[in-house]
């Protein structure tokens, strides 16, 4: 787990920095009081629901909305081994500042709140400016929130708003909030990271058999319940056993994880077969973004080997709903012939 880097990169000119505070003041209003209360309950909560990850995330926007409004709201993460910030849920629209400024986190102002466990918030509320600092004319306030657990900066809320800017006592409720908001990102990841050690292949990055066949299963069971379909496709790949076979194969599978959806999946089965599933297309549909996968990924090989390297494609739609996991993947294994 990456923890705050101790070199510090100052601000662009004109961004003003604050350290969270996560006193709570006296003489709250109490229904104030109630709702932080029920904020913090829903913290837990989520937590402990076994959500997709995605999913929770998501859920997790919601309520730091409920927290502090926005209209354009991006949740990161950071990275275990390298502490680079990760954008894994977006409200609105992505929005960021200084991106083109590259900190030992990333680019932009919210990879400087990763680094130096700081908060910024454009306009400062304590300033009496009153020209607007920012060059997009329809932006009116910006605020980076880092989460920090234990000392560890667990991820980042970048806000934006386009009606007005944070007020003082907005900025103080998130950082009496922040604590608990913290705790949950942080099991949120833990999470995260143990599904990665179970699920994922150790050579490619890509998800291993296991993970593959659970979530055919989990689609084939939604096919029984609801009128949904899905594809299932596998990729054969004559392996070399030279020098460069480890790097060729990296190239190859970062192509081929980087030119899926972000509902679909992408596994390593062994053997130098990989297993693609779509969710959600029927076989004609699938067809099309499947052959383009390929011919991607071939293209990949050919660039880092210098050589032609076959490629078998084999392709099936969920026709039966009685069928298990093992019979689509032998079904796609029967159709499997050269891609053209």
């Amino acid at each position: 787990m990456a923890k705050r880097s101790r070199r510090s990169r100052p601000l662009p000119e004109g961004v003003s920095a604050h350290a969270p505070d996560r006193a709570h003041r006296n003489g709250q209003p109490l229904a104030a009081e109630a709702e932080e209360m029920a904020l913090r309950l829903e913290c837990a909560k989520l937590a402990g629901e076994e959500l997709p990850l995605r999913l929770a995330y998501e859920r997790y926007l919601d309520l730091v909305h409920r927290a502090i409004s926005f209209e354009h709201g991006t949740l990161y993460v950071t990275e275990w081994t390298s502490g680079r910030l990760l954008a894994v849920a977006v409200r609105g629209n992505r929005v960021e500042l200084a991106d083109r400024i590259r900190f030992a986190r990333g680019s932009g102002l919210s990879a400087w709140v990763a680094q130096e466990g700081r908060a910024v918030v454009i306009p400062d509320p304590g300033s009496n400016g009153n020209r607007s600092p920012f060059s997009d004319a329809a932006l009116r306030a910006f605020l980076a929130f880092p989460l920090i657990q234990q000392g560890v900066v667990a991820g980042v809320l970048a806000l934006a708003r386009t009606d007005r800017t944070y007020a003082e006592d907005e900025f103080e409720r998130l950082g009496r909030l922040a604590e608990s908001l913290a705790q949950t990102l942080s099991k949120l990841r833990r999470e995260e990271r143990l599904r990665e050690l179970i699920y994922q292949d150790g050579e490619t990055g890509l998800s291993n058999t296991h993970h593959f066949l659970a979530r055919l299963e989990e689609e084939i069971q939604r096919a029984r319940q609801h009128p949904t379909e899905f594809a299932v496709a596998l990729l054969e790949v004559e392996l070399s056993t030279g020098p460069r076979r480890a790097a060729i194969m990296q190239a190859f599978t970062q192509r081929l994880g980087g030119a899926m959806r972000t509902c679909d999946i992408a596994a390593n089965l062994g053997g130098g077969r990989f297993g693609l599933l779509l969710a959600g297309l029927d076989r004609e549909k699938a067809a099309a973004i499947v052959h383009g996968v390929a011919r991607a990924a071939q293209q990949e090989l050919r660039q880092t080997s210098g050589t032609p390297w076959r490629i078998r494609l084999g392709l099936v739609g969920s026709a039966d709903q009685d069928e298990s996991p093992d019979t689509l993947l032998q079904r796609a294994a029967s159709a499997l012939a050269d891609i053209s």
